[in-house]
């Protein structure tokens, strides 16, 4: 059931990525009670092994992914720490209720913001309520956050001043990190912004995670806080649990609203799952 969310003032929304090949994936034991994904060999070719390799990530520009998520301005029930198993942990990402949306990775070539990040590599929704976009660039080493437009012109621009590591890869269970930047002179729905976000980052758990369709287990979960220092001496935090499997990219993710402390939460203001 969905409540609704009693609206804060709007910071920047946390982001990592979108991405997924859809290649052939060695399959989870319970495929034959949800069915298999699709095979679009040789896109990518996984092995199921819990690690995920640069080459296990694919990032295709105009592909478009179908994920479901509660209506914005509402909030919904989650468990991000999932039902114990004797393999491991066990996420629901069953549900199929909430509004479809259809994301994808789009080149830089032709915004109007395009100048403003060097050798991005693409672009895509960071914020479904808002429409706001995250600008990465992808190296061999690591998934790179470069800051925030808005795809309409002159309304949002933040820029980091330095690329944020958002995933190092391969990704694998136990890696964690720090990593930060500024965004100095930005704008934000038309407003100067400026801030000092710190990211902690951590790849804190290796199990199960269910879709209606399938079932993926050796996904990794990525926990991310983001700390935001604003003008004036305010601080907002935000709390990320992200679901990932090789080839399939991001199969779903748990967002806390503003100002959540605990990595437990079980309010989520978005709760995104991928959808057929």
């Amino acid at each position: 059931m969905h409540n609704k969310m009693t609206r804060v003032h709007k910071i920047i929304p946390l982001a990592l990525m979108m991405a997924g090949c859809f290649g052939e994936t060695v399959p989870s034991n319970d495929d034959a009670a949800y069915g298999h994904g699709p095979d679009l060999l040789p896109v990518c070719s996984g092995n199921n092994d819990g690690l995920i390799a640069r080459g296990e990530l694919q990032f295709p520009l105009g592909l478009a992914v179908r994920y479901l998520a509660n209506p914005a301005g509402t909030t919904v029930t989650v468990n991000p720490a999932g039902t114990q198993r004797p393999s491991g942990p066990e996420w629901d990402l069953t549900s199929t209720a909430g509004e479809v949306h259809e994301l994808t990775l789009q080149a830089l070539e032709g915004t109007w913001f395009a100048g403003s990040f060097a050798n991005a590599t693409y672009a895509t929704t960071a914020d479904l309520a808002s429409g706001l976009l995250g600008v990465f660039r992808v190296t061999d080493s690591a998934l790179l956050l470069l800051g925030y437009a808005s795809p309409e012109p002159n309304k949002t621009l933040l820029v980091y001043d330095a690329p944020v590591a958002s995933l190092h890869f391969p990704i694998l269970e136990g890696d964690a990190w720090v990593t930060g930047a500024r965004v100095v002179n930005g704008t934000l729905n038309g407003a100067p912004f400026a801030s000092n976000d710190t990211y902690r980052i951590s790849v804190d758990a290796r199990g199960t995670a269910v879709l209606p369709f399938l079932s993926f287990d050796n996904t990794l979960r990525i926990h991310v806080e983001l700390s935001q220092a604003l003008p004036g001496g305010v601080v907002v935090t935000h709390i990320q649990q992200l679901f990932f499997h090789e080839c399939y990219g991001e199969l779903g993710r748990m967002v806390s609203n503003p100002g959540e402390t605990d990595p437990a939460f079980t309010t989520a203001a978005e709760f995104r799952r991928l959808a057929l």
